[in-house]
């Protein structure tokens, strides 16, 4: 390239650049020029990525400890984080977990060549639903607390900060009702009652059905009849839902094996068993309740009522949105793993010292419930004086002689349990410890008494050929029915987990790997409901007081 020196046409065209020989030589290139000035460049990125690398670890770290939330999904998972998680929030929710299966169910599944089903029992507890009245007050007593706490948002516990925008006055909770996923829960149960045991159904005499009558189980029966019947799945008014064939009213004034409040020393026993062991564990949970007060301070404090009600809102919270399930609540990451176990094992003890095997009414006020499945079983009349209704029991309208029927019973809880302490099922080896948890808990209420929980005995008829299974039985084989070659089993199934049952003609039964029981050796297994039990005790007055002595 050329820059003219003069303005004429003749000007005389010189090089843009023109190097020089004395140029060049006048400007030597330095020597080492890679150790100018001694210094090595900041590495500045490195510094950078590494704290970002930290911060990221920092993260990871909280967020599948227990007070994170494990955003991060599948890393949770991998490290048993999440996953967890949710493992200790279901297993210490007690009655107020949301059902999951244990097994993979009942029907044909499991059963021996030459077996079929013959009758089927299911004790139903109603679906999800929000707290009782009771602990409602209990629930917003505390929440009014945590309203007037002084430190809104506190510092360095992230897992509390989400009471800042969480509902605390429960304005839209329906209290004693079902949630929309406990309607829906009902919903999807009967539809998989319908498809476990089709090829039954397809042959059987037909069904009939009970439910207590508590609102929230007659509910709960309705949408599960929809949801057998192949319905669509819709939120209705109850008036509009399928009935049941009886419904068993509630109260004092009524003997219903569904809803037992016929036992007034029960009733009126104060203080409960549940109340004073519960006592004994609750030292464990001060360190819980001073850190929540110290770190929140709430005015006025928390008292350890106010904690254990909480502590509920976990289970609650988490089924009270939607009718699908969403995930666990923010609630659940107030409380640490340990806090939880605490929780959970409280929960268990309570119902078990209430109702369990060696609790004075329990077994009692569940006899008349198994005095009815026995006389389903062996397609007998009812001879009962405990809490059965004789007058209902008596009717074949209200209550079917046995059959080849699928029968399903609605109705609570503490009527299940009571029904498993009286038939002898799940039985501890010692009474659960009061004032610590046992590393390794078997009595665990989420297992037994969730949401929606199902208990089915299926009674089961076998073809045995020329094979006995039981060498002390006689010969030829006949069932209940007359069937010369067959003999009737029964099978009892708690949440689709097959349970033993506890004799030893069961335990040792030649279909024992199976599940079965002989059913004449089950019925004698129920010495208790059957002949010693004594409703008499239901009308004595009784201290509590004396049984806690007595360890």
């Amino acid at each position: 390239m050329y820059h003219s020196t003069g303005h004429g046409r003749g000007a005389e065209q010189a090089p843009l650049l023109r190097p020089t020989i004395a140029t060049i030589q006048s400007h030597p290139p330095p020597r080492h020029r890679h150790k100018r000035n001694g210094r090595h460049p900041v590495p500045v990125f490195s510094i950078i990525f590494t704290l970002i690398l930290l911060l990221i670890v920092a993260f990871l770290a909280w967020d599948v400890s227990s007070y994170g939330h494990c955003y991060v999904t599948p890393l949770c998972r991998a490290l048993s984080g999440r996953n967890g998680l949710e493992q200790t929030w279901w297993r210490n929710q007690g009655p107020y977990a949301p059902f999951r299966p244990l097994g993979p169910g009942g029907g044909k599944k499991g059963l021996p060549k030459g077996c079929e089903i013959s009758q089927i029992t299911i004790l139903h507890r109603h679906a999800a639903r929000y707290p009782t009245s009771s602990v409602g007050e209990c629930l917003l007593s505390a929440m009014k607390k945590l309203e007037n706490r002084d430190v809104q948002i506190p510092r360095r516990h992230p897992e509390l900060a989400f009471l800042a925008r969480t509902d605390l006055k429960l304005k839209a909770w329906d209290f004693d009702g079902l949630t929309d996923q406990g309607r829906k829960q009902s919903w999807i149960s009967g539809r998989q009652v319908k498809q476990m045991y089709g090829s039954f159904l397809r042959n059987a005499e037909g069904i009939f059905t009970r439910s207590s009558g508590g609102e929230r189980v007659v509910e709960t029966s309705g949408y599960w009849l929809e949801g057998f019947r192949g319905e669509r799945f819709k939120l209705r008014d109850v008036s509009k839902l399928p009935k049941v064939d009886l419904v068993i009213p509630e109260g004092e004034a009524y003997n219903n094996t569904l809803s037992v409040h016929s036992c007034p020393a029960f009733q009126n026993l104060s203080p409960k068993p549940s109340e004073l062991r519960f006592s004994d564990l609750s030292p464990l949970l001060e360190p819980t309740l001073n850190r929540l007060n110290a770190v929140l301070k709430p005015r006025p404090a928390l008292e350890m009522d106010d904690l254990v009600c909480l502590a509920d809102m976990c289970g609650y919270d988490s089924q009270s949105k939607g009718t699908e399930w969403e995930g666990w609540s923010k609630w659940c990451g107030t409380f640490t793993k340990d806090e939880w176990e605490i929780f959970g094992h409280g929960k268990d003890l309570k119902r078990w010292y209430d109702l369990g095997e060696t609790s004075r009414y329990g077994p009692t006020m569940g006899a008349g419930y198994v005095i009815e499945l026995l006389a389903r079983l062996t397609d007998s009349d009812v001879i009962d004086n405990t809490t059965t209704n004789h007058t209902l029991d008596s009717d074949e309208r209200t209550f079917p002689k046995g059959g080849k029927r699928l029968f399903v019973d609605f109705g609570h809880d503490n009527e299940m349990l009571e029904t498993i302490s009286a038939l002898g099922l799940l039985t501890e080896h010692r009474p659960l410890p009061t004032t610590s948890v046992p590393p390794k808990r078997t009595y665990i209420l989420s297992r037994i008494v969730p949401f929606g929980a199902r208990m089915v005995f299926e009674r089961v008829s076998c073809k045995m050929g020329n094979w006995e299974p039981d060498p002390e039985a006689g010969s030829p084989l006949r069932d209940d029915q007359g069937n010369d070659g067959k003999r009737d089993y029964i099978r009892i199934l708690i949440n689709d987990k097959i349970e033993s049952g506890n004799h030893p003609s069961c335990e040792f039964s030649g279909l024992a790997n199976f599940g079965l029981c002989e059913l004449d050796s089950f019925v004698d297994s129920q010495q208790f409901a059957r002949q010693d039990v004594d409703w008499s005790i239901c009308y004595e007055e009784y201290d509590e007081t004396d049984e806690n002595q007595r360890g």
